[in-house]
C-alpha cells in the first residue's frame, strides 16, 4: 500500500476542485498557510479494510462560499455556509477521501469508505507534516490531511 504525501493531497484536491467546481487553488507552504485565516469548520471521512485511516477537510467559511456558490452556480452572497457550505466540505471530503483510497490501493483491496461528517471548527493537532497540504483561492485556505491508522491485523495471521 501506498503512502500519501503532501504534494499528492494537493494535487489530489486541487484535481477534485477543478473538476466539480471549476475552483482554482494555489498549494502553498505551511508559512504562507499561517499568514491567512485558519478554517473555520472541518469535516472527515474514515476508511477501514486492510489498513484504515481518516482524511480530514479544513476550510475558511470564504473558501466554502466560493466552493459552494460554484457548484451551485450562485453568487457567493447567497450562500447559507450552514446548510449549503456545510454540505459542499463533505461533499469535498467525500471526493478526496475516495480519490485518495484510491491512491492507496483501494481498487485492488477491500475497503469501506464511511460517510462524511462534520467535526466541529478545530483540526487535530497530531498530523505530521507529510501529511497535510495547505490550498490557496482568492486568499481562502483549505487544509487537507491524511491520518493513517495501523494495517489490520490479517485474520489469517
Amino acid at each position: 500500500m501506498s503512502q500519501l504525501d503532501s504534494n499528492r493531497l494537493a494535487q489530489l484536491a486541487t484535481d477534485a476542485l477543478e473538476r466539480t467546481a471549476f475552483v482554482l487553488v494555489e498549494h502553498i507552504e505551511p508559512e504562507q498557510a499561517a499568514e491567512l485565516s485558519a478554517p473555520d469548520r472541518f469535516s472527515r471521512i474514515t476508511y477501514s479494510g486492510p489498513s484504515d485511516g481518516t482524511f480530514i477537510l479544513g476550510a475558511t467559511d470564504g473558501f466554502l462560499r466560493e466552493l459552494a456558490s460554484s457548484i451551485l452556480g450562485v453568487e457567493p452572497d447567497e450562500i447559507d455556509l450552514d446548510a449549503q457550505g456545510i454540505d459542499a466540505l463533505k461533499e469535498l471530503t467525500n471526493i478526496i477521501g475516495g480519490s485518495g483510497l484510491l491512491d492507496l490501493g483501494g481498487d485492488k483491496r477491500l475497503h469501506s469508505l464511511g460517510l462524511p461528517e462534520l467535526i466541529g471548527s478545530s483540526a487535530p493537532e497530531n498530523v505530521e507534516a507529510e501529511h497535510q497540504c495547505w490550498l490557496e483561492s482568492e486568499g481562502e485556505l483549505l487544509r487537507v490531511m491524511w491520518v493513517p491508522g495501523k494495517p489490520v491485523a490479517s485474520a489469517a495471521a
